[in-house]
Order: structure tokens, then sequence, then C-alpha cells
């Protein structure tokens, strides 16, 4: 399977920088100076925190001080730092449609129960790609207090080579010379694949002339789900974008798997092709762009949609769930 995004480029805006904090007061200090920045030049300013941190900034800056408030992501993203940075970025393009150059404050914690260190990894890297055309200063804290081992070498990995410009003990801003791009990254890391679901609830091979039934199949699962009219047929849409990419890009033929929840549906497509971009579909098509728009699109219209590649080959999950 090969995606290509277009080739000409939304101009770069985005500005990523990290910064490590050694315990909850250190994190509050770092912050406050580039909140009072911003907030001097009437810029808005998003949080993305525990509770506990927002509220230690609140009260220091001074009742609500300002401050935009973004969730953590749907626990069901969690493992799929593309799924989750994919949400992400539709909040953040509204936050920029209506507001305009803003700056972005992002806790990290990447030693939460459940996720695998190299998906924090792999979240940075695809901020780099899906928030490259708006105008954003996003600050990436990271804590110190890391035990040795793979936490401690994927953070300081995601650091060093996900972050353009790093913040210093004393709050001045140099530029990182350890940058990669997002696909040398991800070489380096490669994009885990998801916990397996065990036996699928349905299951058929199909061919570019047979996507009409597979665009069937996937919209008899969407009945009795609850989804909305519009929903069910956003999400055989982006199921058939991203067969029609394996069919024509896989040697010919694909695979569809199926697992139906009692409130979610999830759906694979797995074909025999190489993945020539780790994160394809998380940078915004260019307006005048004739390629590259399928997993853009599929990625707007499901709830997650995660890409990975092994040597069987390239495989898409994609999943829609009840709200």
């Amino acid at each position: 399977m090969r995606f290509e995004n277009t080739r000409t480029m939304l101009p770069r805006r985005f500005v990523h920088r990290a910064a490590y904090y050694t315990s909850s007061d250190h994190l509050v200090r770092v912050a406050v100076p580039i909140v009072e920045a911003a907030l001097s030049q009437d810029l808005p300013v998003a949080v993305i925190a525990s509770a506990a941190t927002e509220r230690r900034l609140r009260e220091v800056l001074g009742g609500s001080a300002g401050l935009i408030h973004l969730p953590p992501p749907d626990a069901r993203l969690r493992g799929s730092g593309q799924a989750a940075t994919s949400q992400r970025a539709r909040e953040l393009r509204e936050l920029t449609d209506w507001a305009g150059p803003s700056v972005v404050l992002a806790e990290h914690h990447p030693h939460r129960a459940g996720i695998h260190p190299s998906a924090w990894l792999e979240a940075d890297a695809a901020n780099n790609l899906a928030l490259a055309a708006l105008p954003i200063t996003m600050t990436c804290l990271y804590p110190t207090d890391y035990p040795t081992g793979l936490e401690s070498e994927t953070v300081s990995a995601s650091v060093r080579w996900n972050h353009p410009e790093l913040i210093g003990s004393d709050g001045s801003i140099r530029e990182n010379p350890d940058v990669r791009t997002p696909a040398e990254v991800l070489t380096m890391y490669p994009v885990l694949a998801p916990v397996r679901l065990g036996p699928p609830d349905r299951e058929l091979t199909f061919t570019p002339w047979q996507l009409i039934d597979l665009r069937a199949a996937v919209a008899e699962e969407t009945d009795g789900l609850g989804l909305s009219q519009c929903r069910a047929q956003d999400f055989v849409l982006a199921v058939n974008e991203v067969a029609s990419n394996a069919v024509e890009h896989g040697y010919g033929v694909g695979m569809l798997q199926m697992w139906r929840r009692p409130d979610r549906l999830i759906c694979e497509v797995h074909d025999s092709g190489s993945l020539r971009e780790p994160l394809p579909g998380l940078r915004p098509p260019h307006p005048s762009g004739q390629r590259g728009r399928g997993m853009w699109i599929a990625r707007q219209l499901c709830d997650q949609l995660h890409v990975w590649s092994d040597v069987r080959g390239t495989h898409v999950r994609l999943q829609t769930a009840r709200t």
C-alpha cells in the first residue's frame, strides 16, 4: 500500500519546543513565563495537562487567566500516537480558525499505565506532520523522573529528535541540532501494531471490481450500532478510501476484516504492498493538489485510524463508535 501526500506542501508555521521539569512546582515555574509572554501579546493559550497542573497554573496566574482547556485524548486512542494526534489536530485547527496564532502547553506523562513509551514518540512525530501548517507554538513539558530502561530511552529520543527547539533551565530557547524528520524517527522506532482482537466476525478479500461489495458489507455491519445515518455513511466512505489505496498499490487485491462490538465497529484493511510513508494522511493536502487526499479524508471521517506495516505488508485499522 503506497500513500502519497500532495507534491505542493502548505507552508510550515508550526513551532515545536520541548522542556524538562523536575517536579510539579518546577513545571509551573517553567510554564508561567511562557503563558505570560503569550497573554501579553493577546495570544490564546491552550493547555493539555492534568487537572492538578491546570489548577496550579490558574492559581498562580490568577483566575481563569485566559487559559483554554483541551481534554486528554479519548481513552480508546491510547496506544496510537497518530490517532490521538489526528483528533488533537482537528481541535487545534478549529482554535486557530477563530483565534489565529495560538500557544499550546502539553504536559507529557509517558509512563502512564497501559501505554507503550513509543506511542508518545509516535505522537510527537505525528505532531510535526499534522500541525505543520498551523500558526501554533507548542511547548511539550517532560518530567525527568524516569527509571532507566526503554521508558527513559524513548522519552529522551522523543525530546531530542522531534523538537526543533529546546528550552534550557534558564528559560532560553536554542535550536536543536539533533532533530530528525518524522520518517527518520519512525524508521528508528517503527509504529507498533495495535492490540490483536482475535478472530474477526467477518472477513472478505476484494479486488478493484469488488469495492461496491466491500462498501455494502461495511454498511451492513454498521446497522444496529445506533449510529446516525451520516456517521454510518462517513465510516463506509473512510473504509472505501483505504481499500481503494490497498488495491491500487497492493498488487490489486486486499483483505477486509471486521469486528462488531455492542457500541462500535472495527475494520482492518490489509494488503501485501510496502508502506513508503510511516504516517500517511496526517498532513492536510494542498487545495490545488491532485493526489494524497484519500487517507486524509479517511482520518477525518472515523474515530480512529492507525497505520502500521510488517513483513506481511501494510495494515490499517479504522474504528467508529456510537457517541
